[in-house]
């Protein structure tokens, strides 16, 4: 009995390391790896366009004082470009789409626009990560994917990274400067509403009830309807802003320049985005616009002498490391 017993467990091994060495176990591996390694693209695509949007934005804005009107431009450069796809596919589900995202996609771009000239960008960052909590919490309550992991610890990094950068920001600009004006708050709050709600609209109609649309068809349905809501509002709120950026294209040098490549930069960022939400949840998703935003704010010490005292770093660092962390529990 004692041999046989012997025999066997010498025997469990060498069948263990036959069944991993079978193709199937190969296949699976691979196709696990591949999967990683397309969410890592996705993830990096986007943050970059990211990233660059809101540099882009900045510039282009500050040119124009047109908001509204520079993102209509946008929104119908992204049609453009996607309508000339081959891959131009409307299929079950679409119409379900353009009732419930574009709305949420056009309200989120407009008032993020409009936040900005009425509450510091400190403040409007502050603000917008508190979105993966708002996000998470929703999730977790209403429709919770398998992979959504709802616990101390997600809880934990998700409130590093919104604790983090409110520290950066409370430095950089000082507590007692921030300034929530009754309008920009309105704004501030529908802007991290319609944020949530959109990328949550997106995430559940592409991964859970998967509509039958191709990404160039869902880039056309959120820009061409976002495009005319948006202009609704310029039209009711601000028709002034036509003429400021045609003034500004045609007087002030270098606005067109600034205003093309963020319209390249946007119609990229709408594919990448649409890339990415098929493959994680919203609340991934919000960590790591937050993840981005501190890139910013990076590049800002490095690269514009920004503050880069003791505190503000260690803020910076909190919510690095919230968003690490937050990753390596996904």
């Amino acid at each position: 009995m004692g041999e046989l017993r012997e025999k066997k467990e010498k025997y469990q091994p060498m069948q263990i390391a036959e069944e991993e060495g079978k193709p199937e176990s190969r296949f699976e591996a691979l196709r696990s790896a591949m999967g990683a390694s397309e969410i890592a693209m996705a993830a990096a695509s986007w943050a970059t366009c990211s990233i660059s949007m809101t540099l882009l934005n900045k510039v282009a804005v500050g040119r124009s004082h047109a908001p509204i009107a520079v993102v209509i431009v946008q929104m119908l450069a992204t049609v453009g470009m996607a309508a000339g796809s081959k891959n131009v596919h409307f299929g079950n589900g679409w119409r379900l789409w353009a009732l419930a995202v574009p709305p949420l996609f056009a309200l989120m771009m407009v008032t993020s626009m409009i936040a900005l000239q009425y509450v510091t960008v400190g403040t409007f960052v502050v603000v917008r990560n508190l979105g993966p909590i708002v996000t998470l919490l929703i999730e977790s309550v209403m429709h919770k994917p398998e992979t959504l992991t709802f616990d101390w610890r997600s809880a934990g990094a998700t409130g590093a990274i919104a604790v983090g950068v409110f520290i950066y920001e409370a430095k950089e600009i000082r507590f007692s400067e921030i300034r929530f004006s009754g309008v920009g708050l309105i704004f501030l709050i529908a802007n991290l509403g319609s944020s949530c709600a959109e990328r949550m609209m997106q995430r559940h109609l592409l991964a859970v009830r998967e509509v039958d649309v191709s990404k160039p068809a869902l880039m056309i349905l959120n820009n061409g309807l976002g495009a005319l809501f948006s202009l609704l509002v310029l039209i009711i709120a601000s028709p002034q802003e036509m003429h400021s950026l045609y003034h500004a294209l045609k007087f002030k040098r270098g606005t067109g320049i600034s205003l093309v490549a963020s319209c390249v930069v946007g119609c990229l960022i709408s594919y990448a985005g649409l890339w990415l939400q098929r493959l994680v949840t919203a609340t991934s998703f919000m960590v790591l616009g937050s993840f981005t935003k501190m890139i910013v704010i990076a590049y800002g010490i490095v690269m514009l002498g920004d503050s880069h005292g003791f505190v503000s770093v260690f803020g910076a660092v909190l919510s690095l490391a919230g968003s690490y962390a937050y990753s390596r529990i996904k």
